[in-house]
């Protein structure tokens, strides 16, 4: 479950009364040097969670809040209007709102973008996706259209909602268990628990595992809590995928079509009031992570670093870390040349500030905190 990450000042003071140190101070221009060897400039503030970043060609970042809106970021300054043209069903509530944002492949030619989020069904909700076309001048949406709806649930945690695209023109969406519903992950027939894979226009592919057979459809792999960072890796050829575990046993794991990763039958983790879920942490035909976090770390949001200027970085992995006893920071996870997953390097622990999302552009890194009154961050090598 998410916890609200509280503003540096604040957690300044908490630091000073309980003898952690304080977070490194602000420059005089707003920017904060980490011990990581990091700059962090702040190109947006005042934004209610951000949830999603995605960078357009000519540089703008388009932000998703969760409160319900979509916000324009134009040369490190947020455009005071949100951008119009968004669902009417969002449902704000719980960890629920406007979630994933990803762009086309041909957007540079479509002007398409993809949007997940919480979907109000009156009695139930669910997570969705819709297509739209953004405007030239990046101020309106239009050609809305639904091309994806979830399983029903009473409950508004665990949405999962990030999205990406593989080299066949798919797109894989990711799927939380409902938090109530953690059972039916186990179950191939519903959408609890799992990640999907559709065609951009909602149809869905005919080499999906469970076409055939009684599973639904449009699963792709199951078994999973509530998977928040999810990329291909074009380089290795892989999908990749994170999920929150409960308390203890985040995860890190390669994705396969059809596979199986376990959850609640085998997990690293147990109940937040530290009852057992499971004794069990393998099981035949049920997948390892390739990395685990015990304790949690609350991951969300991952990029593949292609920056200029962070070339020793090249095809490794950055990882938001919200919460949790095992700190709120940026994970570095080393992917070599042949996908194999190596070793993890903590970043940006002394702001001691969540992170929502990280994406690596050619030209930048940029981060969101998890805060009410969140920002966005340039990051650069510190000097």
């Amino acid at each position: 479950m998410l916890r609200s990450s509280l503003s540096i000042a604040a957690l300044a003071g908490l630091a000073a009364c309980g003898g952690q140190a304080a977070p490194p101070p602000a420059e005089a221009d707003g920017s904060i040097i980490s011990n990581s060897g990091l700059k962090l400039i702040p190109i947006a503030e005042t934004l209610e969670f951000p949830w999603g970043i995605a960078a357009l060609p000519n540089g703008d970042l388009l932000v998703t809040e969760r409160e319900g809106r979509l916000r324009l970021i134009r040369d490190d300054a947020l455009i005071e209007a949100p951008v119009t043209g968004l669902p009417d069903d969002i449902l704000v509530a719980g960890q629920g709102g406007l979630l994933g944002i990803t762009l086309d492949p041909g957007f540079d030619t479509n002007r398409k973008l993809y949007l997940s989020y919480s979907k109000d069904m009156g009695d139930t909700n669910t997570t969705a996706v819709v297509s739209a076309t953004l405007s030239d001048d990046a101020s309106t949406l239009s050609d809305v259209t639904e091309i994806f709806v979830g399983a029903p649930r009473e409950t508004t945690f665990h949405y999962g909602s990030r999205m990406a695209f593989l080299p066949d023109g798919s797109m894989a969406i990711s799927l939380g268990d409902g938090y109530r519903y953690m059972e039916e992950a186990q179950n191939t027939t519903n959408l609890h628990g799992k990640i999907a894979r559709i065609m951009p226009d909602g149809s869905i592919p005919s080499d999906n595992p469970f076409v055939e057979g009684e599973g639904n459809p449009t699963v792709w792999s199951y078994g999973h809590r509530n998977v928040q960072g999810m990329v291909y890796h074009a380089a290795a050829d892989l999908l990749i995928a994170h999920e929150h575990g409960p308390k203890g046993g985040d995860e890190l794991n390669i994705i396969q079509p059809g596979n199986n990763y376990g959850w609640p039958t085998i997990t690293y983790g147990i109940n937040y009031d530290g009852t057992i879920i499971t004794d069990e942490t393998e099981a035949p035909g049920m997948e390892q992570p390739n990395v685990k976090w015990v304790p949690s770390i609350a991951p969300s949001g991952m990029a593949i670093v292609e920056t200029n200027g962070f070339e020793d970085w090249t095809g490794d992995l950055l990882i938001g870390a919200m919460d949790g006893p095992a700190g709120q920071k940026i994970v570095r996870v080393d992917v070599a040349a042949d996908g194999t997953i190596g070793e993890t390097e903590d970043l940006l622990g002394d702001l001691q500030t969540g992170f929502r999302d990280v994406i690596s552009t050619p030209d930048a890194i940029y981060v969101a905190t998890n805060m009410l009154d969140g920002v966005i961050y340039r990051v650069e090598k510190a000097s």
